[in-house]
């Protein structure tokens, strides 16, 4: 029976090891330790293994004294350090049910995680010229839109600042707000991008407390200048494709650059709504009206407008829009980046079935995979790989001397690398290139010139990949 037990214990782990390789070295949670007692003493510890100390008695309270603490007559519990407790209780049938239960509740926590909603929140300064194009090409917009942030639910402090809010296409926003004109009298100040589990509560802010003391009042007050974002998230059961946010408020100060020292710093702009219900592919947008005074100061921050390009602007655009991903969506995302990361190696059986016939390294470094996807949270990965296709035993220990540039002779452009990986760690993980900015994802094709060089040979291979940041994609 002993061997039995040990056989199918050995089987388990070795199941599990070989299931885990990949990612974990062996399993990690712990056999429960052994309860030492000293009844004499009248003294029983513990060492934890795979909680805390606290949490532990946490979970024993909660099964042993639902609703109830032990008494010093009944005997105690404490936490001697992070790892260890002491105990004992008096009641020997207790004492010996609440040892039993320790090995069952020593153990790794058992949850499913939750879905996620990603929540973007963008902010834009805009000139009143740009704001008054934005507001005419949102009501014109041939998509039937819905007032959904209305005077009621938006209220500005220390500026009456009045807003117009619209609810509309994310692809449309994005043509509108990348439009000539608009562009050249706008500016985003700030993005908000947050990973929120169903149900959970959103807790943002970005903010500098101010203190102000109007002259002759005698009286200091404090300001909140900068972003400050709450309530709580919910994904429909009936469809995936509605985010509701629960009592949504935002609430954005901006230190007003006319103000006198000791007077209002700070004008707020507060939105709030009870329900504010976002469909995947749409944006919530508000345009506010004018939150400073006409000032020459050059400074465009989260707290602060200014000039820009010598346009005034004065004005905010706030875009709110949600998506629901499932966590499993969300992990096999974060592993796809990982993958990215490592220096990952063949395995000897996908070396003994490598093909016999012999490439030129030529051949190899010509064979280029370009490409390009957005992570959950929105950030925008490009890169290569060579082709798995083409791995002999001859060729995958080959280094090779690798240039990554864009930009021209007379513009500097954001991506500028130069490294030395091997042929085995390019068709595995491939090489991911330095991030794009916005300058650039602004254009309607970004040029990048891949230099590809045996080393300390000459041999090498040139080539010039085209990006469309519109569609993320290269172009072929």
């Amino acid at each position: 029976m002993i061997f039995i037990k040990s056989l199918a214990m050995a089987l388990i782990l070795t199941l599990g090891v070989n299931s885990f390789a990949q990612e974990l070295p062996a399993i990690m949670q712990r056999d429960p330790g052994k309860v030492d007692c000293n009844d004499e003493l009248k003294r029983c510890t513990y060492v934890v293994q795979n909680l805390t100390a606290k949490e532990l008695i946490a979970k024993l309270n909660s099964n042993v004294f639902p609703g109830s603490f032990l008494s010093p007559s009944e005997g105690f519990i404490v936490v001697e350090n992070f790892k260890k407790i002491n105990f004992y209780i008096n009641d020997e049938t207790l004492r010996l049910k609440f040892i039993s239960l320790i090995p069952l509740m020593d153990v790794f926590e058992d949850f499913v995680p939750a879905s996620l909603v990603e929540l973007t929140t963008e902010i834009y300064s805009l000139s009143e010229s740009a704001s008054t194009e934005i507001q005419a090409k949102l009501t014109s917009a041939d998509t039937n839109p819905i007032t959904e942030i209305s005077d009621g639910v938006v209220s500005a402090l220390a500026g009456g600042a009045a807003a117009f809010g619209i609810k509309i296409g994310t692809n449309l926003l994005a043509s509108i707000l990348g439009s000539k004109k608009i562009k050249e009298e706008s500016s985003k100040i700030s993005t908000v991008t947050q990973l929120i589990p169903n149900l959970a509560g959103i807790n943002y802010s970005q903010s500098t407390t101010l203190y102000v003391s109007p002259k002759g009042s005698g009286v200091v007050k404090e300001q909140e200048a900068g972003v400050t974002i709450g309530g709580a998230v919910s994904i429909s059961a009936s469809d995936s494709d509605l985010v509701l946010i629960k009592d949504y408020s935002l609430k954005y100060g901006v230190i007003d650059p006319a103000s006198v020292e000791g007077n209002e710093r700070v004008n707020l702009l507060s939105i709030s709504n009870p329900q504010l219900y976002l469909v995947k592919g749409t944006s919530s947008v508000l345009v506010s009206t004018v939150t400073t005074e006409e000032k020459s100061s050059k400074e465009l921050s989260v707290l602060s407008f200014g000039k820009t390009k010598d346009k005034l602007q004065n004005q905010i655009l706030i875009v709110t829009r949600a998506e629901a991903i499932s966590f499993k969506a969300f992990v096999a995302d974060l592993k796809k980046v990982r993958t990215l990361e490592l220096h990952r190696q063949f395995t000897a059986e996908e070396k003994a079935k490598f093909p016999s016939n012999e490439l030129t390294i030529e051949e190899v470094l010509a064979h280029i995979k370009p490409y390009s996807f957005f992570t959950v949270s929105g950030d925008r990965v490009l890169g290569f790989t060579l082709d798995k296709n083409d791995a002999r035993n001859s060729n995958i220990n080959k280094n090779i001397e690798i240039s990554v540039k864009n930009g021209s002779a007379f513009t500097k452009g954001s991506i500028d690398q130069k490294i030395i990986l091997s042929v085995e760690n390019l068709m595995l993980s491939g090489l991911k290139f330095d991030n794009l900015l916005p300058k650039d994802i602004d254009q309607a094709k970004v040029k990048i010139k891949l230099g590809l060089k045996l080393f300390n040979q000459s041999t090498s291979v040139s080539k010039i990949l085209y990006y469309n940041p519109e569609t993320n994609k290269f172009i072929e």
